[in-house]
């Protein structure tokens, strides 16, 4: 079991430097490096009882605090996911069973350090409390956080798949738990094997995070692609902007000649294929750093005429080595990559104006951020944000007020 927990920290360890090194992360991620750093903590923490302590009814009695705050970090994900301008800290009530039971685990273990005649009691009232407080909130928080991402986060997110997962497995944590707290007084050594159990599940669950973050398990996304390449195929929205998308995504991404008609655009929607990499993982993320950077300081995006050969003059890059990086390492086609940097410009100036109480033009700020068109606004918006444009200013309003 030992080597289980040891593989678990490693991992933990592994798992909270490559998030804190990335670059490309969103605010709610914090929240799982918080998770991962937790994680780390209660297998750290039960490796050096394993390892030093040798009374035995500690070693088969004393359940860790932090396993409180799991469920509590991936609900405040889940809030922060589906609304990016969700606070975190407005909903710390839900941390009072972790600092209750932090409060109750280092009690009794100064109870059991001072070889107190009721330490053992002690021990059993801590175990027994904080063992049948925690199972129901794991088993039905879990099931409440599979429900909010499946009908709140859009269809087919890496998201909503990462956190209906990990929700997932701590169900069938609690689950498990369950069962063999039911089963054990029958078999001598399920304590044993409960255990190990348990500590493989939050191996998983930190090894599915790294994956999420860093695509090296996960199959590629291309689904924004292949809907943006069906609309162009049905006449939606022959502007110069869906124009350039299909022409310098598809033909930089798919090993597929020019498209020519219709049942050959459906073929290769159905059967994508990807054109083999010429780059290693570090010229792609050297590549996307400069991309972020230019964005970020520059704003190109909001160059309503910007194109794929565009951005490669500006700067300095091959426009196949962008694609590339945009379509493999990062897993977006690029005008959904730019797009996102658009939204995130109008969300600001939306928040903005709100709190200054100032008049809104949503048209305006499209075209300001580098749109082309309300209908591709819209679109992207909606697509981005699991918000219509009037549903986020109404949503933004509604925070202001409380």
């Amino acid at each position: 079991m030992k080597y289980i927990i040891a593989i678990g920290i490693f991992q933990a360890l592994l798992a909270t430097v490559l998030l804190l090194r990335s670059r490309y992360r969103k605010n709610a991620d914090d929240l799982l490096i918080s998770l991962v750093v937790c994680i780390g903590l209660h297998l750290s923490i039960k490796f050096f009882i394993f390892t030093f302590v040798q009374d035995q009814q500690v070693l088969n009695m004393l359940n860790t605090f932090i396993g409180f705050c799991y469920i509590p970090l991936l609900y405040l994900y889940t809030l922060k996911t589906i609304r990016p301008e969700f606070v975190s800290a407005s909903k710390w009530y839900v941390f009072i069973p972790f600092v209750i039971g932090a409060i109750g685990y280092f009690s009794t273990v100064c109870v059991l350090s001072v070889t107190s005649p009721n330490a053992y009691l002690v021990l059993y009232w801590y175990n027994t409390i904080s063992l049948y407080t925690l199972l129901p909130l794991d088993i039905i928080f879990s099931c409440g956080i599979i429900y909010l991402a499946i009908h709140k986060l859009p269809r087919n997110s890496q998201e909503k798949k990462l956190i209906v997962q990990l929700a997932s497995l701590f169900l069938s944590i609690g689950i498990l738990s369950v069962l063999f707290i039911i089963f054990s007084p029958y078999i001598f050594s399920l304590n044993y094997l409960s255990r190990s159990v348990i500590y493989t599940l939050l191996v998983v669950i930190t090894i599915r995070i790294i994956t999420y973050k860093y695509a090296m398990l996960a199959d590629p996304v291309t689904t924004n692609l292949n809907n943006e390449i069906l609309l162009s195929a049905s006449g939606y929205n022959a502007s110069a902007e869906i124009t350039d998308e299909i022409k310098s995504d598809v033909n930089s991404s798919l090993s597929h000649p020019v498209i020519e008609n219709t049942l050959m655009i459906e073929k290769e929607t159905l059967h994508p294929q990807r054109r083999k990499e010429i780059l290693s993982q570090s010229e792609m993320f050297k590549i996307l750093l400069k991309l972020e950077k230019a964005m970020e300081k520059e704003r190109y995006f909001m160059e309503n005429e910007l194109t794929l050969d565009k951005l490669a003059k500006l700067t300095s890059l091959n426009k196949y080595h962008i694609s590339e990086t945009l379509n493999h390492f990062v897993n977006k086609p690029f005008y959904t990559f730019i797009n996102e940097y658009r939204i995130e410009y109008v969300k600001d100036k939306l928040k903005s104006l709100s709190e200054k109480n100032d008049s809104i033009n949503i048209l305006d700020l499209a075209y300001e951020s580098g749109f082309n068109s309300k209908s591709s606004f819209n679109r992207y918006f909606k697509e981005i944000t699991a918000y219509t444009p009037r549903e986020y200013i109404n949503l933004i309003s509604t925070e202001l007020v409380s």
